[in-house]
């Protein structure tokens, strides 16, 4: 029979992860991906959040559970693998306009994936998010190609992105910035003339938050993260879709319910023993969801000012390493 503390935290795992997905249901909009992409896509600077939302393909735009068969888009998986490989599952996966290469006899599309990422430096060395991003891009390209074969036109590879948003545990001296690693072109002998777009085609866009400022990007994604629905409407238009709106209501409805669960007397033995677990092991699988849970916990008290309460859950140890892991020092 299980224990109430068992009971509790299994209750707050089920709410984590029911959250989680939420909160990729509400990337899956085309009115919550555009202000991202005008932000920070180069390609869209000079666009309207109007206009790029109706450049992204909203066929394209794919749910799929890590545990699902791999489906397509188009001709085109959205989780891939082969025989060799262990399986990777986009969170957000979608094709959209390129307004710089495109005309009215000729579209030509970027392949985006787009990733929340709440832990930026995971206790396991093997997922750094910087080295994951360039992988996933390249597996973008290689996939519009199919098997390679003689009759191979590689005059079809169409630009790739993959934008990661890290929420947590990112240092001071790299919160509130925004990264893009590219493939740009060095002339080592002489100098060329070569087409830039049979050469620029993948970037790894690394989104890192920190605390709160007024620009535009680190805004809306606290509009987002907050559930604030006002702030994301002064970015896009958000008052008639009642898809967008009942998505923000239930992700900060399960987020409240988070706080409230972690707050009990059981969550503390089981949060603390979990981050035990994952200072002195690594971060296992076992261990991921407490850390999730513990991100989405500390975000909500730090929206609402109410950081002392730690003061309730966890005894002096915990809580400093509570502030050295969560962005509260470097």
């Amino acid at each position: 029979m299980k224990t109430e503390t068992e009971i509790d935290i299994a209750v707050a795992e089920s709410i984590g992860s029911k959250y989680d997905k939420a909160c990729k249901r509400l990337f899956h909009n085309r009115e919550i991906i555009a202000p991202v992409l005008k932000e920070v896509v180069p390609e869209y600077k000079d666009s309207t959040v109007e206009e790029i939302i109706h450049y992204i393909d909203a066929d394209s735009i794919q749910d799929i559970p890590v545990e699902d068969v791999p489906a397509r888009i188009k001709g085109m998986p959205t989780a891939m693998e082969s025989v060799s490989d262990k399986m990777i599952v986009y969170d957000t996966h979608f094709q959209a306009v390129n307004p710089m290469l495109s005309n009215e006899n000729l579209c030509i599309h970027l392949h985006i994936d787009l990733e929340v990422q709440n832990n930026y430096r995971p206790t396991d060395p093997s997922y750094p998010v910087i080295k994951r991003g360039i992988y996933y891009a390249a597996r973008e390209i290689s996939y519009q190609l199919g098997g390679l074969t003689e009759q191979t036109n590689y005059g079809d590879i169409q630009k790739a992105y993959s934008i990661w948003i890290c929420n947590e545990r990112i240092p001071l001296k790299l919160q509130n910035t925004v990264s893009m690693y590219s493939i740009k072109k060095t002339d080592i002998v002489g100098a060329t003339d070569e087409p830039e777009e049979d050469y620029d085609l993948m970037n790894v866009i690394v989104i890192r938050r920190g605390e709160k400022t007024d620009v535009p990007i680190f805004d809306y994604l606290s509009g987002i993260f907050d559930c604030d629905k006002e702030k994301i409407a002064k970015y896009v238009d958000i008052r008639s879709n009642e898809k967008v709106l009942k998505g923000v209501s239930d992700m900060d409805g399960l987020g409240q319910s988070i706080m409230q669960k972690a707050m009990q007397k059981g969550m503390q033995q089981g949060m603390q023993q979990g981050m035990q677990q994952g200072m002195q092991q690594g971060m296992q699988q076992g261990m991921q969801q407490g850390e999730n849970l513990l991100a989405t916990l500390i975000r909500y008290l730090k929206r609402d000012n109410r950081l002392d309460e730690l003061d309730e859950i966890f005894d002096e140890k915990a809580r400093k390493q509570l502030y050295k892991e969560y962005n509260m020092i470097d």
